[in-house]
C-alpha cells in the first residue's frame, strides 16, 4: 500500500470513529430526554440514562463533563427534532391560516411520538435554565423566519418586522396549551378535536391574516 493510500485509509478510520462517537452522543441525548420525560430531571440519574442508552457509565463522561452540562443539551436537541418533524408534516404549497393549522396538527402528531415532551419542557426552566433559554431562542427565531416568508408573500401586512417575535410567542403558547388541554385522552395522545381546529383556524385567520 502506498503512503497516499495509507493516509487515505487512516483518514477514513478517523472519520468512522468520529461518526461512532457522534452516534453514541446522540444515543445518550435521546435516552436522556426520554429518561427526564419519565422521571423528571431530578430522577434522571446518569445510571438510568446510560442503562437506557445501553452504554457504559464511563462513556457518558467521555462526552459530557457533568449531568448538568448534559441537561443543557437535551431541550435544544429536542427543539431541532420538533422543528424538523413539523416541517416534514406541513405542505409546502399551503399558506396562511391553513399552514398554521397544519403546524398545530403536526405538533399533536409529534406528541404521539414523544408523549413525555412537555415534562422535559416544563421542568427545564428551573432544572436546566440555560437549555430553556436556548430552546426558546431557537423556536422563536424559526417562527420569525417563517413569518418573514409570509410577509414576502404579502401576508401579515398588519404587522411590523419588530412585532414578529411577539407573534411567535403567541403562536407557540397556543400550541402548548391547546396540546396540554386536548392532546391526551385516557393517557393516549390523539389529534385535536375538529371544533378545536376550527376555532384555532378562525382565530389565526382573523388575528394574523385578515
Amino acid at each position: 500500500m502506498t503512503s497516499k493510500a495509507k493516509a487515505g485509509a487512516k483518514k477514513k478510520t478517523r472519520r468512522t470513529r468520529e461518526e461512532r462517537s457522534e452516534e453514541t452522543r446522540n444515543k445518550l441525548i435521546q435516552a436522556g430526554a426520554r429518561t427526564v420525560g419519565r422521571y423528571g430531571y431530578e430522577g434522571a440519574s446518569v445510571a438510568r440514562i446510560t442503562a437506557r442508552a445501553k452504554v457504559a457509565l464511563g462513556t457518558f463522561y467521555r462526552h459530557f463533563k457533568s449531568r448538568q452540562e448534559f441537561f443543557a443539551q437535551l431541550l435544544p436537541a429536542m427543539g431541532h427534532t420538533l422543528q424538523s418533524f413539523v416541517q416534514s408534516h406541513v405542505d409546502r404549497d399551503v399558506v396562511g391560516a391553513t399552514r398554521e393549522e397544519q403546524r398545530l396538527r403536526a405538533y399533536f402528531e409529534f406528541l404521539k411520538v414523544y408523549p413525555w415532551y412537555h415534562r422535559l419542557l416544563n421542568e427545564s426552566e428551573v432544572m436546566a435554565p440555560k437549555a430553556h433559554a436556548v430552546y426558546f431562542e431557537l423556536m422563536t427565531s424559526g417562527l420569525v423566519r417563517s413569518f418573514e416568508r409570509s410577509q414576502q408573500r404579502g401576508e401579515l401586512s398588519a404587522f411590523d418586522r419588530k412585532e414578529l417575535q411577539t407573534l411567535a410567542y403567541i403562536v407557540m403558547a397556543s400550541r402548548v396549551y391547546l396540546a396540554q388541554r386536548y392532546a391526551k385522552s385516557n393517557g393516549v395522545v390523539q389529534e385535536p378535536p375538529p371544533d378545536v381546529l376550527a376555532t384555532y383556524n378562525k382565530f389565526i385567520q382573523r388575528a394574523l391574516f385578515d
